[in-house]
């Protein structure tokens, strides 16, 4: 539909949109995700690259993308991480929102229009300045994993969001420009002391201290799983996001109880990155922690790991004796799924492991239920891409 018919209902300009796009080496993704920017339904929107001091050939494929297509512009500076990139990017943007897309995500194409809808439901409140989306994991090829996990949580869930990082990484939310710089932005000290990759996190917690957000519950982002990728050092990021944790207990000032059950959601998610990184040192810490701060959260989180450790085992046992009941789930390229959960192609409902059917919702486990429908998808596959999966399944903690 012609988007002079298809937006008449808007009262007055199409508020603009600017995509902030940071890129380090990211030239075997980077025009993937410049197009699903520029396929965007909304408009009202531009694409702004920040080179953070790519030594490949990132820069260059970006200024020839910028060449031919007028809405791309880019930008380039000496390296200074991600939260510097995206900090960049919110300062130069032109539009009255910004939408972070990292270099190797995908966005479906109605992704922003769905978001600025949401957010037009609220126009009578001004504390509502971001929204996010719902995501699926994709492998090299574009194909889907599986899908993330959601609770569907909206408006004031700061607490909420302390425990489980609903929004689930950096290529989902879109939010008032004015409000970013009033929180001011993403915090580059993360990775100066080392322990990176939990910027998008604090980012949000601090939103949430102020403001509202919304959200559209469909999968209109495609979070890629790759070795290179920034999470792949999992005990840095576990650091990280017990650092933000901490940091958000005090400047949140939380009561005795709500800091305890903070602080070993931090430390129970640690444990299990640690130990899946081969850290059992740091891995032995946080456990310890977390008996320190609350012994029966500690043995329940014993029991249902090894619940969860019997069952993968099974699962992997019964695949290696040829016993599986399942053959390798479908594999769908995440441009023809259908954004809604559990939706198929051709519009038949997704059955239970499939990678389009929607991870358990809304539950203290989080990310850990995500866990295992991912490990129950890996062990149906032939060819399974567990390693890569692993890299980044904890940025999403």
């Amino acid at each position: 539909m012609d988007p002079q018919i298809r937006f008449t209902h808007w009262p007055g300009p199409l508020p603009h949109v600017t995509v902030v796009i940071p890129a380090w080496n990211m030239a075997r993704y980077l025009a993937r995700s410049v197009a699903s920017a520029l396929a965007q339904t909304w408009p009202a929107l531009d694409v702004l690259v920040v080179d953070d001091g790519s030594t490949d050939d990132t820069l260059a494929l970006a200024e020839a993308i910028a060449a031919r297509e007028p809405r791309v512009t880019v930008r380039s500076f000496p390296n200074g991480g991600v939260a510097r990139a995206r900090n960049r990017g919110t300062e130069a943007a032109r539009g009255t929102y910004v939408a972070y897309l990292d270099a190797d995500d995908l966005w479906h194409p109605t992704k922003i229009e769905k978001q600025m809808a949401a957010l037009r439901s609220h126009a009578d409140d001004d504390g509502w300045v971001g929204c996010y989306a719902l995501f699926r994991m994709v492998d090299d090829g574009d194909r889907v994993l599986a899908s993330g996990y959601g609770a569907g949580k909206r408006g004031s869930f700061f607490f909420d969001h302390l425990l489980v990082n609903h929004v689930g990484n950096g290529s989902s939310l879109l939010v008032l420009r004015e409000a970013a710089l009033a929180v001011d932005g993403f915090d580059p000290s993360y990775a100066e002391a080392g322990i990176g990759g939990s910027e998008d996190f604090d980012f949000q917690l601090r939103l949430l201290m102020r403001y509202k957000l919304e959200y559209v519950p469909e999968y209109l982002v495609g979070y890629r799983l790759h070795a290179a990728q920034m999470s792949a050092d999992q005990t840095r990021m576990a650091l990280g996001h017990i650092a933000v944790v901490e940091r958000f207990v005090h400047l949140a000032q939380l009561d005795g109880r709500q800091a305890q059950f903070a602080l070993v959601a931090a430390n129970r998610a640690a444990a299990i990155a640690m130990a899946r990184s081969g850290d059992w040192r740091n891995a032995a810490r946080a456990a310890r922690q977390l008996w320190s701060d609350d012994r029966s959260a500690a043995v329940g989180f014993a029991a249902e790991r090894l619940r969860f450790g019997a069952k993968r085992a099974l699962a992997r046992l019964g695949h290696s004796w040829g016993s599986h009941a399942r053959l390798s789930p479908r594999s769908w390229h995440f441009a023809e799924c259908d954004p809604l959960p559990g939706i198929l192609p051709d519009g038949r409902q997704a059955r239970p492991g499939s990678p389009l059917y929607p991870a358990p919702l809304d539950t203290l486990q989080g990310p850990l239920a995500e866990d295992e429908a991912v490990e129950d998808a890996i062990a149906a596959s032939p060819d399974p891409v567990e390693s890569e999966w692993r890299t980044r399944q904890d940025s999403n903690l």
